[in-house]
């Protein structure tokens, strides 16, 4: 298990890391649009950018941090049937939960490759005067995804490995 804890940290770093970023875009949009509302309604010179990448930062902040937003279960989450069930029945219901959840997220990954590579192929850019490459938004849709999917292997190996000892899927591992 030790060289399996070593990989789950690395993960747990890299999805915290997806945090801090989406954490990041939040305020740098902020500044955005606080720029732009500037720029509108006291110089009266609206920015032609601020829409188009203020919607690139929103989708980039939504799919880098939702693996972060997994981790600190953060998602809805709704637990009325998983109470009012032995806990041997609950934990093998969250177990389903995470591989399908996993299969879902590795067939989201593998659809967001292939729009990713189709989009290098075509060439893809904005439809506005800027003409901006739009591989680096889409590219954010196949890191969340990708990303949310290696957390689901952690989850899903401390699990079991929960089940096995008698304990709770949902709790933490000691030490």
């Amino acid at each position: 298990m030790r060289p399996f804890g070593h990989i789950a940290g690395v993960i747990e770093r890299i999805t915290n890391l997806g945090g801090y970023i989406a954490g990041w875009l939040v305020f740098l949009l902020m500044l955005l649009v606080a720029f732009e509302v500037f720029m509108r309604y006291v110089l009266h010179q609206p920015p032609m950018v601020a829409d188009e990448f203020g919607g690139y930062m929103l989708v980039a902040l939504a799919y880098i941090g939702t693996a972060y937003t997994w981790r600190v279960k953060g998602h809805i989450r709704i637990t009325v049937l998983l109470d009012r069930v032995p806990t041997s029945v609950s934990n093998w219901l969250r177990l389903a939960a995470l591989v399908l959840a996993f299969i879902f997220f590795l067939a989201l990954s593998q659809a967001s490759y292939k729009y990713l590579a189709h989009s290098f192929k075509l060439k893809s850019a904005s439809s506005s005067w800027l003409h901006f490459p739009l591989q680096g938004p889409q590219m954010t849709l196949l890191i969340g995804f990708s990303l949310l999917s290696l957390l689901l292997i952690v989850e899903i190996t401390k699990a079991i490995v929960n089940m096995r000892s008698g304990r709770n899927v949902e709790e933490e591992e000691a030490g």
